[in-house]
């Protein structure tokens, strides 16, 4: 039976590893470079980092209610960087349609805001994030520790965002059949 389920999974994953693999997709680190550089928002010092923290983490503690939408709009500018690690945006408009589907698929979000600090004008705001995710008829709880860096404008709004955090533990490794595969694919990582 294990022979059985190996050579299934051989036969399907080869002919997905070979079209993936022709696909080419430029690195992000040049475009976070990029954006780094030309994205400047206001100085910063400790009590405005603080205030960027406690507003963001306090945002995404609606994921998944119909308040997190309204309250992620007031919080991000029309034009921006945003990478949180497993997509990236520039408009407002196309970051509000992907909330969108992430907030038919998860409820019960609790993001707290670990601490902050502050470089210039980026606020490194440290975070924990737990929300259940809805994902092939099933519920999974997902939990994660991560930083974002975040630039805001005159009026607030953030403009810059890259988020630094683990996909493959804080995701990956605790879906329904993703993470057979994670596991298949890395087995060194236990």
């Amino acid at each position: 039976m294990k022979i059985l389920k190996t050579m299934l999974l051989c036969s399907l994953s080869i002919p997905l590893i070979a079209l993936t693999g022709c696909k080419s997709i430029p690195p992000y680190s040049n475009e976070y470079a990029q954006a780094r550089l030309d994205t400047q928002g206001i100085s910063l010092d400790q009590e405005k980092a603080e205030q960027i923290g406690q507003r963001f983490t306090q945002t995404f503690n609606h994921l998944g209610t119909s308040a997190f939408l309204t309250q992620a709009s007031a919080l991000y500018a029309d034009e921006l960087f945003i990478n949180d690690t497993l997509s990236q945006f520039s408009q407002r408009s196309k970051l509000l349609e992907h909330f969108t589907g992430m907030n038919k698929r998860v409820s019960h979000a609790k993001v707290e805001l670990l601490n902050t600090s502050y470089s210039q004008d980026s606020a490194y705001v440290h975070w924990h994030m737990r929300y259940d995710l809805h994902f092939f008829g099933t519920k999974r709880t997902m939990n994660s520790f991560g930083i974002s860096e975040i630039k805001i404008n005159k009026d607030h709004k953030i403009i810059f965002q890259q988020d630094f955090w683990d996909p493959a533990n804080g995701l990956y490794r605790s879906l329904p059949y993703v993470s057979g595969a994670y596991a298949w694919v890395l087995p060194f990582k236990k």
